[in-house]
């Protein structure tokens, strides 16, 4: 589908989303029952929701990541936790077949995933093998007929209590002549051996549905597998590459909700005989918020546009899940601070929207881990920047996102002159390293944002931001706390520990 029919075809979608929001949608009592009313599932299985990521051929709308990440973000502003089931259906639950899946495994199962007649999840996360995917101990063997067996257990399957079909992500030895590897598996949930257990009690996202899931001799034929055989983990990055955006998406449209309920506080609530919004501390604190949420949403599209660039949508991908999932809690924690005691109380909101925002910085990969992976690739690696060619106008931010590029590029040549190969030892250093190169990728995104889109708004949030992240990757270039004493609280504070 071309961009503009896309956008108009989703700008029609969420005018009759927002009417259907306004009837069927109430966030408070979706967290309170922990459940999403089954009315409401249907309704956007009705309006197509479920079929926005799928190729028109098999009943989808075709969107492209763009479409789809606009999508979540819309529904992130409604609700969470249907943000969260929709996203991750539309995500990481059918974009391996998608991708991957052969003619006839498309053919079968994408109408029925289109339609909303049937939901998708994914399942990777063990209890042994949580960000570290090579740790997986599910396996998947060939039988003597062809079929498959799989046996294993996943935990935090995101829809895992509404899906009917499942990709699972199982070490597959063997497997098409690889002595080692690991596979992407269709199962269904009437496959014999296969069962869902009870939901978990969680801090937020209460109204989306997470299970485990216990397989146990579960046999299907070898035309489920995705993909090629013991190639699961390149599959595997690309389908991470689209969950994580579409994650940030969600992340950029709660944190929209966050600013606006701030700024409309306020802007009427007074204390000591004046409006919030007319002390500079609450103003300086406005700007952060909006020139954060305005650096978030760039740097999702900015990934978008890499859709077709395997490599550079990973790169950024990781970098928009840390940056937005970081942002959305810091605005939102804002949001609740600036609303004093009122924005502690459930029926504001706020604490729904803070509690939603936690998990982003722990699922599809502890923010952590991403970090250091990112540190790690990019010391590695020199990764091309497109220059930002610019009006006269955002001549400063470009200025200022090249310096703060210069100085990611300056402390990345000084450790590897100072470290050579033991840099990808150093954990701390790489994480240090990864933040950087995720401020430098959010500045370039804001700059190029505020010049497409040449409003006066749009450059000040960009000329702000870039500020900004220029004084947060500061103390980033400078070498951690020694060792010795960490090592020594660590000791005391481990001893007796281990079980």
């Amino acid at each position: 589908m071309h961009r503009t029919e896309e956008r108009e075809t989703l700008a029609s979608l969420c005018e009759s989303l927002a009417r259907f929001a306004r009837a069927e949608i109430d966030p408070l009592r979706i967290d309170r029952e922990g459940r999403i009313p089954p009315a409401v599932l249907a309704g956007l299985a009705e309006l197509g929701f479920f079929g926005l990521s799928i190729p028109e051929r098999w009943g989808g709308a075709g969107f492209s990541l763009r479409g789809v990440c606009d999508a979540v973000t819309a529904l992130a502003r409604l609700d969470r936790s249907v943000a969260t089931t929709v996203g991750l259906h539309l995500g990481l639950g059918t974009r391996g077949l998608v991708a991957f899946g052969s003619e006839a495994l498309r053919a079968a199962y994408l109408p029925e995933l289109a339609a909303g007649r049937k939901l998708a999840a994914f399942a990777a996360t063990e209890s042994g093998a949580g960000s570290d995917l090579a740790a997986i101990a599910t396996r998947a063997a060939e039988l003597l007929d062809g079929r498959l067996r799989v046996d294993g257990g996943k935990i935090y399957v995101t829809n895992g209590g509404l899906a009917q079909v499942f990709t699972v992500v199982a070490a597959t030895p063997g497997l098409g002549g690889a002595r080692r590897g690991h596979s992407l598996l269709l199962l269904e949930r009437g496959d014999p051996g296969l069962s869902a257990l009870g939901e978990e009690g969680k801090l937020g996202l209460r109204g989306s549905s997470t299970t485990s899931l216990h397989l146990d001799g579960v046999e299907i034929p070898r035309a489920r597998l995705i993909g090629e055989a013991s190639r699961g983990m390149e599959h595997l990055a690309h389908v991470l590459a689209w969950g994580r955006t579409a994650m940030a998406a969600g992340c950029v449209g709660a944190a929209q909700v966050a600013l606006e309920a701030s700024s409309k506080h306020a802007a009427n609530r007074r204390q000591f005989g004046r409006t919030l919004a007319s002390f500079e501390v609450v103003r300086e604190q406005l700007a952060d918020m909006a020139a954060l949420a305005f650096a978030m949403e760039a740097l999702v599209h900015e990934t978008c546009a890499a859709e077709d660039q395997p490599l550079l949508l990973a790169s950024l991908s990781t970098a928009a899940k840390v940056f937005c999932s970081e942002g959305d809690w810091e605005i939102c924690d804002l949001a609740v601070q600036l609303h004093g005691g009122a924005g502690f109380l459930e029926p504001s909101g706020l604490p729904l929207l803070l509690r939603d925002a936690r998990i982003t910085r722990i699922f599809e990969g502890a923010n952590d881990v991403l970090l250091a992976a990112h540190g790690t690739w990019l010391a590695a690696a020199v990764p091309a920047r497109r220059a930002l060619v610019l009006s006269p106008r955002l001549s400063g931010a470009a200025l200022a996102a090249d310096r703060l590029h210069a100085t990611f590029a300056q402390r990345r040549d000084q450790l590897r002159a100072r470290l050579g190969v033991r840099l990808l030892l150093q954990q701390r250093l790489l994480h240090r390293l990864g933040r950087l190169g995720v401020l430098s990728a959010a500045a370039d995104a804001a700059v190029s944002s505020a010049e497409s889109k040449g409003d006066a708004q749009s450059r000040h949030l960009a000329i702000h931001f870039v500020a900004l992240a220029e004084a947060r990757a500061a103390p980033l270039c400078t070498d951690p706390a020694p060792l010795d004493s960490i090592d020594a609280i660590t000791s005391a504070l481990l001893a007796g520990q281990a079980s």
